[in-house]
């Protein structure tokens, strides 16, 4: 269960998700700007096969030709010259001067599923204790699959979801056959990509009159300011290298080319090293995923760790991040999927 705040200021909108009161997503949209590219699905051209690399450059209408690996999931073969349908999974990147990646492996989400067309069968989380409902509920299609993620209800209107993702999907292939490079779907906004995250257990509060007719059916309009001290206290920190944390010393926070680095400073408040590292890493875990830091992550704790496993139990690992271990210098190695710039990086090339 979370609650979602989405407030409106001029043409900058943001929105901040919240569970158990604390904030741990934040995003944004200035609708000046162009929109983002991630999530559309395209019809593009092969222009060129770099067999050593096993990748493909695609032109789907862009300034730059995007990126489309060519191992993916038993796959038929692509050649020079032909039409392919490509879905962007990672936006270009400024600093490394790389157009978009780019997937055959369409997905499509709505709630708690995810359709995905070219990987058949139905997909359980190990989380679902109830997996014989689930396997008996989707009346899946031969060329059709489906990812039920873990925090979906059984009071849910599922069914209704799939069919809803069935019939999008179908409206993408009834606009073939046409001539590349075109879009078959455009990426969603920022608030359709929230209101089709929207669980049943999920409150929305909106503070925008157009924004709340718009989702009237799933959000509350009130009159104030949604973004409380505390969101704007965390949208004010994405803007510092530095966090301070709650037992005392702090973590900063830097991005390079390759990889993030998460300091963590004692700052004279270190009395025993593992509740302090265990601590500073539930910090470090709650800044990944508001910041949406991606790509290699190294944490520098205090000392090296005698146990790992009894620092990491019980905290809560944002999705898609995998924690490698300790490395022989004593860092805490993980990684995590990167599909975009980081918030803060974004922020900067945005509001500049």
């Amino acid at each position: 269960m979370a609650e979602i705040l989405y407030t409106v200021s001029s043409d900058l909108h943001r929105v901040a998700r919240l569970e158990k009161g604390k904030v741990v997503e934040l995003d944004f949209e200035i609708s000046s700007k162009p929109a983002s590219l991630l999530g559309g699905i395209f019809l593009g051209r092969v222009v060129e096969i770099q067999k050593p690399l096993q990748d493909a450059f695609v032109d789907i209408g862009m300034a730059k030709l995007g990126l489309l690996p060519l191992r993916e999931h038993k796959l038929p073969p692509i050649k020079q010259g032909d039409a392919v349908m490509v879905q962007v999974n990672r936006t270009e990147n400024p600093m490394e001067d790389k157009g978009v990646r780019l997937t055959r492996l369409i997905t499509m989400s709505l709630g708690p599923l995810l359709y995905t067309p070219f990987k058949t069968g139905l997909s359980l989380s190990k989380k679902h204790k109830e997996r014989e409902f689930f396997k008996n509920l989707f009346p899946l299609q031969p060329e059709e699959g489906l990812i039920v993620r873990h925090w979906a209800l059984l009071e849910e209107s599922l069914l209704n979801l799939l069919f809803q993702l069935r019939s999008e999907w179908e409206a993408v292939q009834n606009q073939l056959p046409v001539k590349p490079p075109v879009c078959l779907s455009p990426a969603q906004s920022l608030l359709a990509r929230v209101v089709r995250s929207l669980s049943a257990s999920d409150t929305m509060l909106v503070d925008d009159r157009q924004i709340a007719v718009q989702t009237k059916k799933v959000s509350k309009f009130v009159q104030e300011k949604v973004f409380d001290e505390e969101c704007e206290d965390a949208w004010e920190s994405l803007f510092s290298s530095e966090i301070l944390l709650s037992q005392g010393g702090s973590l900063y926070i830097e991005e390079t080319r390759g990889l993030v680095v998460i300091d963590v400073n004692s700052q004279g408040a270190l009395r025993h090293a593992h509740p302090f590292n265990r601590g500073a890493i539930q910090e470090a875990l709650r800044q990944i995923r508001l910041r949406d830091l991606g790509g290699k992550i190294v944490i520098d704790l205090i000392d090296t760790p005698k146990d790992l496993s009894s620092l990491l139990q019980g905290l809560a690992i944002p999705s898609e991040l995998e924690v490698s271990g300790l490395s022989p210098l004593g860092l805490l190695e993980m990684i995590r999927r990167r599909k975009r710039l980081s918030l803060p990086s974004r922020l900067k090339l945005q509001l500049n």
